[in-house]
């Protein structure tokens, strides 16, 4: 397949970090680090073979834990790993789409470049509408700063970031977990309201 094939069935960003590469790599490849940017939990194990895995919501029951397997690693240079999600609910299996981030020196700065191939077309703009949300909240805690409230940890935001993105035939299980999730809240707050 020509390149430039390949190129159009990929999701790609750049984005330009004030903080060198051996600073950026750390949010990529070390756990507590990670959660700052993206996700409540990681396991990183950032060497070939090693697990890469990321609950972005902290809620089992909806589509919010995602796994794979590194595949290169390159410090403070590039990271290589595979990605899926653990629950089902979309078509992207634990493994099955691959991630490749290179980090390059700009100036006092960083270049980073992500490319998400293997990707259904139908999860192309669910996925690239993630990044877009993930890579600017990288960009401002690498760079020392507190880039706010994660929007993938509250579903009325994430799912404001993601309409329009995800495919007809998943919106009925995704809104139903967003429905059972909100009056799981509603529920406890008032049985939290109750006295004893």
């Amino acid at each position: 397949m020509p390149a430039k094939a390949l190129a159009a069935e990929a999701v790609q960003r750049e984005v330009r970090i004030d903080a060198p590469p051996s600073a950026v790599f750390g949010f990529l490849t070390q756990p507590e680090k990670m959660v700052r940017w993206m996700g409540v939990e990681a396991t990183l194990d950032p060497r070939p073979g090693g697990i890469y895995r990321v609950d972005l919501t902290g809620d089992e029951r909806v589509s919010g834990r995602v796994s794979g397997e590194v595949l290169e690693v390159v410090p403070d240079r590039k990271l290589v790993f595979t990605w899926g999600w653990e629950n089902g609910v979309l078509p992207v299996p634990p493994g099955a789409s691959t991630v490749e981030i290179v980090l390059e020196p700009d100036g006092g700065g960083t270049l980073l470049r992500l490319t998400h191939r293997d990707l259904p077309e139908e999860m192309r703009s669910f996925h690239g509408r993630g990044w877009d949300t993930s890579l600017p909240r990288l960009a401002v805690v690498a760079a020392g700063g507190e880039p706010g409230p994660d929007p993938l940890r509250s579903i009325v935001r994430s799912t404001r970031v993601f309409a329009g993105t995800l495919p007809a035939r998943y919106l009925p299980r995704y809104l139903y977990l967003f429905a059972l999730r909100r009056l799981k809240a509603g529920r406890q707050r008032r049985e939290a309201r109750q006295p004893n």
